[in-house]
């Protein structure tokens, strides 16, 4: 999440919502702490390694921000390369986090996780792809605008990714914990907000800066309480391969056919994939 841009140039009936943004700017580095905190706390951190260098990451960065910001203004040109210059690394934490919750969710499921991510891949490398030769071959007359449709194609990867994954959920029936279903809806909200956030401030750069940066941080903030509320207990994590596709809670809910046909397509792509349980 990126909040920079000009104080000086901001017109007077705009300070309200900056007044308001600067109030969920600094709100939202005490909830990144307070995840942060969550994990460790709950022992969770092994569990989603990079979910929580993705959290480090953001912490440090809000932080060196808010620093940048009070040396240098919000408008001056450290400050902007200090923001954006960072995105490549968050980037890069947020694509692995969003692939570390798929294969928690489908993992256990060595066949129809040897589909999914494949599926999965695919889609983010076609999406990157061709919003690649989509921003090459349109005219950038600033750096910020080839930065806003770097960010814009990732947010649309991720935002896809995510939707599609969902459907391998409901499409196969699979049981999954709901803690770890709300970690990928906090980064799919903020990703399909993010890629109309910044299509609108591509169009309208000057004009739409204020509500853009406004946007952005309550999104975000809207993002981390529901992390925080995914993340406020202990989330059991099954191994990845278990051989045993259900816990006995999930037998006293599913009937036994869904559980049937599901361990029979389990199988079928397993032995297509020819993928083999792990050995003892």
């Amino acid at each position: 999440m990126i909040s920079v841009y000009g104080r000086a140039t901001m017109p007077s009936k705009m300070l309200d919502l900056q007044t308001s943004q600067q109030f969920g700017w600094n709100l939202s580095i005490f909830l990144r702490a307070f995840l942060l905190c969550l994990l460790i706390f709950h022992r969770n951190i092994r569990s989603f390694p990079y979910f929580a260098a993705y959290l480090v990451a953001n912490l440090t960065k809000a932080v060196i921000l808010h620093l940048a910001y009070g040396a240098w203004g919000m408008d001056s040109w450290p400050s902007y390369f200090v923001a954006w210059g960072s995105e490549a690394g968050l980037a890069c934490l947020r694509a692995l986090a969003v692939a570390e919750l798929c294969r928690r969710l489908l993992g256990h499921y060595r066949g129809i996780w040897s589909l999914a991510w494949r599926v999965l891949l695919s889609c983010a490398i076609l999406i990157v792809g061709y919003s690649a030769i989509d921003a090459a071959s349109a005219p950038q007359h600033s750096l910020a605008q080839g930065v806003i449709a770097a960010n814009r194609a990732i947010e649309l990867a991720v935002a896809v990714v995510i939707v599609v994954l969902f459907a391998f959920l409901r499409h196969y029936q699979v049981a999954s914990d709901p803690a770890i279903r709300s970690l990928a809806l906090g980064f799919c909200a903020y990703s399909c907000v993010s890629v109309v956030n910044f299509t609108i401030l591509d169009k309208f750069i000057n004009a739409y800066l204020p509500v853009w940066n406004f946007l952005g941080v309550f999104t975000y903030l809207g993002c981390l309480t529901l992390w925080a509320w995914a993340l406020r207990k202990a989330i059991a994590v099954p191994p990845f391969g278990s051989p045993s596709l259900f816990a006995k809670a999930v037998y006293q809910r599913i009937s036994p056919e869904v559980n049937a046909q599901l361990r029979t397509l389990n199988d079928q792509l397993s032995q297509f994939w020819r993928t083999e349980e792990p050995q003892p």
